[in-house]
């Protein structure tokens, strides 16, 4: 194994792997995305007003800091700082 030489030029970025049970609780993913970490937001176990309330304010955080959003899945939501891009496939 000693002919393994390291990968270099690729970026290396933080995860923040959040499910909030509370609107205070959002706090800590607008300071991550700050940070310039990426977020994933599981928002499935709260309650649709509940979720959609903290989905509206981590949307509108992110656009404020031109960041970028993408919906994964049923109430799971990735939230990138503007030094990451968000690639979807068609």
């Amino acid at each position: 194994m000693r002919n393994l030489l390291p990968l270099t030029g690729g970026s290396s970025y933080k995860i923040a792997f959040l499910s909030p049970q509370t609107f205070e609780e959002t706090r800590e993913a607008i300071a991550a995305l700050k940070d310039g970490e990426i977020v994933l937001f599981n928002l499935d176990k709260l309650g649709p007003v509940q979720a959609q309330r903290i989905a509206d304010f981590v949307s509108g955080s992110a656009c404020a800091l031109s960041g970028h959003k993408a919906v994964v899945g049923n109430g799971v939501m990735l939230f990138a700082p503007p030094t990451a891009q968000i690639t979807i496939p068609a």
